[in-house]
């Protein structure tokens, strides 16, 4: 195989632009860290209209969009993987800690959403639209805990075993996951996590069970990663559209759902099938029994400086959102 030939047809022209979206297409990857929106770190680097645009440009002029989204790609595929196995080996070594993490990032994005509200405008039915939306995130975390536990509803065994209705799942959620990329304080990752998928998804190609261990999982292992990826691919397609158009038509409400589900992921991520792990006998053993004090003192810690880290990276889309507006604003006058 003719390696100039590939780098050829992967860089255009301007290399400069080429390698700077790429390292900017790292950003992009952040989403698989839960409660990192990579919609709003898109933003936060300059790329997220350039990214969506060609999104949408996909059927109409392929070439032009999917040679602009390759760099993106890249990088957001690079720091993905790097992030992934970081994420999988300190929630292995630290869950509760790791889990204030994660709660700390969403806190901290809280101001992205909050900022499209006008809640001195909000009446009955807008609030109902908010619990609603917390108790679709609480609720499918909560749910998958209760099924662990009384019904020994297993979804880590579930992937090992490849059993047919987790593939149809995956796709969904990966659909699912994908179209929250798209908008800006919602975190990809947090959809899988929530779900319980973010773990035993991981766990396909990291740790002592993965298909590099273990060779009867590779045929299942591979076929949810390319249903998940089917679930990711269609997803981008399908919601760069339906998304534009639900904060376009209905912005209020649409961010009256994702506030009520970015507060209902927070209890879920404290209460999902990853918090207890359960014994030959029947047992049950949750994590925070065997939670070391230093692990609480830690999570405590990390909850705050990334709350108080991301609270200022909001700020900063938000100025940017604001720049952009003002600029588009300014543009008709300018063209008089």
């Amino acid at each position: 195989m003719d390696f100039r030939l590939i780098l050829i047809i992967m860089l255009p022209m301007n290399k400069k632009e080429w390698f700077s979206d790429f390292i900017r297409g790292t950003s992009f990857g952040l989403g698989m860290v839960p409660g990192v929106s990579a919609g709003t770190m898109a933003i936060v680097v300059g790329i997220y209209e350039k990214l969506v645009g060609n999104i949408s440009r996909l059927r109409t002029d392929f070439k032009k969009a999917a040679m602009t989204l390759i760099p993106i790609c890249l990088g957001a595929v690079l720091s993905a993987i790097t992030l992934l196995i970081a994420v999988h080996f300190g929630y292995n070594l630290a869950p509760f800690a790791i889990s204030c993490l994660f709660t700390g990032l969403l806190l901290g994005t809280l101001p992205i959403i909050t900022r499209e509200l006008s809640f001195k405008e909000m009446k009955t039915k807008d609030y109902v639209l908010l619990v609603l939306g917390f108790l679709l995130a609480s609720g499918i975390g909560i749910l998958s805990l209760l099924s662990k536990i009384y019904w020994h509803f297993d979804l880590e065994q579930y992937f090992v075993e490849g059993l047919w209705w987790i593939y149809p799942l995956v796709i969904l959620v990966g659909f699912v996951a994908m179209a929250a990329c798209i908008v800006p304080g919602i975190s990809g990752a947090m959809i899988l996590h929530i779900f319980g998928l973010y773990q035993p998804t991981a766990d396909i190609y990291l740790g002592e069970n993965s298909i590099f261990h273990n060779i009867e999982r590779i045929p299942s292992g591979t076929g949810i990663t390319l249903c998940l990826l089917l679930g990711i691919v269609l997803g981008a397609i399908a919601s760069s559209k339906i998304m534009n158009s639900l904060i376009t038509n209905h912005r209020q409400k649409t961010f009256e759902v994702v506030l009520g589900f970015v507060l209902g992921s927070i209890p879920a991520m404290y209460l999902n099938q990853d918090v207890v792990t359960l014994a030959e006998n029947g047992g049950v053993t949750w994590i925070y029994q065997i939670t070391p004090w230093w692990e609480y003192l830690l999570g405590a810690i990390l909850l705050i400086a990334a709350a108080i880290g991301f609270y200022f990276v909001s700020k900063k889309v938000i100025k940017k959102q604001a720049q952009s507006i003002d600029v588009s604003l300014d543009e008709p006058a300018n063209h008089q």
